[in-house]
């Protein structure tokens, strides 16, 4: 069965022959991915700066960005059927479960053991089939099939808007979104489907395609004036200490991907102000169903700008190449 991992032993990223996964408990679904999305993460995997592949083996398969059609289910699996449509949840709780994994919360697990599929030590879903425990399994109505994709990057966009939003002391109006990459973008349209006056900052000039969507999106683009609400979605440290500059009084900062910094944090102003900074990765089961609902929410129109779908024979290109003027890029199963 056709894969792409990446090889620890050779630094590599490689077309790997896996074996076919089957059901081997009463829960398992067995699914025909279709779609996988690529991210940043994707690329630092490539590079073999993260990850690690899962025990006894020298390869990762990468992909956790998924869409996958239902083959067949186990014998105890009554949420799906053969033909759903269905986007998995990555991590895996550790063992024995912490206090907050037990609780079916492994995004907030406690002991840093959990293991995330196509990143720590679990094989990802790059391959043509993949089983999965029917609870790690997210059903999209057909309907929502083409953005399906994206669901695993916005359903971490989810979880911060709602931390965000729940952290905030007032009754917050206007929010700022820093960079303009996938994450970025849902981001923006989350916050604006929150009923937030919303602008995105990011390096692309004003007449990048990046911009032009956002600005066809109703978001402004350009302009770091203070604001209630502000997500870091850079992945650039610089950017992330900068964003506190933007921060009104009471105001919530997010970050989402910036690595560690050097540079003054203003605690004073923390302090003095009331301001919240929060940490935020991976997502709930809340956040998996709130990223339904606004898929359907979201102006297609949009999304499908969003977009650049290529074949899995062009991997390489759409791992290690440039990005695109299109935020997301999609390896589409031939």
């Amino acid at each position: 069965m056709r894969s792409i991992a990446v090889d620890y032993s050779t630094r590599e990223l490689v077309e790997h022959e896996a074996a076919e996964p089957a059901i081997a408990s009463p829960v398992d679904v067995l699914f025909a991915m279709r779609e996988a999305g690529v991210c940043g993460t994707d690329r630092e995997l490539a590079a073999c700066r993260i990850g690690a592949p899962p025990q006894g083996s020298s390869h990762l398969i990468l992909g956790h960005e998924a869409l996958g059609q239902v083959i067949e289910v186990g014998e105890a699996v009554q949420t799906l059927s053969p033909g759903d449509w269905v986007v998995p949840a990555i991590r895996r709780s550790c063992r024995p479960p912490c206090a907050s994994c037990a609780r079916g919360r492994r995004d907030l697990c406690l002991s840093g053991s959990f293991l995330e599929r196509g990143i720590f030590r679990l094989h990802g879903y790059l391959t043509e089939l993949a089983v999965d425990d029917a609870g790690d399994l997210v059903r999209v109505p057909e309907s929502l099939v083409s953005y399906a994709v994206l669901l695993e990057p916005l359903s971490v966009v989810e979880k911060a808007v709602a931390v965000g939003l729940a952290a905030h002391a007032g009754e917050p109006k206007r929010a700022l979104v820093l960079g303009a990459g996938p994450v970025g973008l849902l981001a923006a349209l989350v916050l604006q489907a929150r009923g937030l006056e919303v602008s995105v900052a990011s390096l692309e000039p004003a007449t990048h395609p990046r911009a032009a969507l956002i600005r066809d999106a109703g978001i402004q683009y350009g302009g770091t004036e203070p604001r209630d609400i502000v997500i870091e979605a850079t992945g650039s440290a610089e950017a992330a200490i900068a964003g506190f500059r933007s921060l009104t009084p009471l105001g919530v900062y997010v970050i989402l991907g910036a690595p560690n910094a050097h540079g003054d944090i203003p605690f004073e102003q923390l302090i003095v102000n009331n301001q919240h900074l929060v940490g935020s990765l991976n997502a709930s089961p809340d956040a998996f169903q709130a990223g339904v609902e606004d898929l359907g929410r979201f102006d297609h129109r949009v999304l499908d700008r969003m977009i650049e779908r290529l074949t899995w024979s062009e991997y390489r290109r759409a791992i290690c190449g440039p990005p695109p003027d299109r935020p997301k890029v999609v390896l589409v199963r031939e």
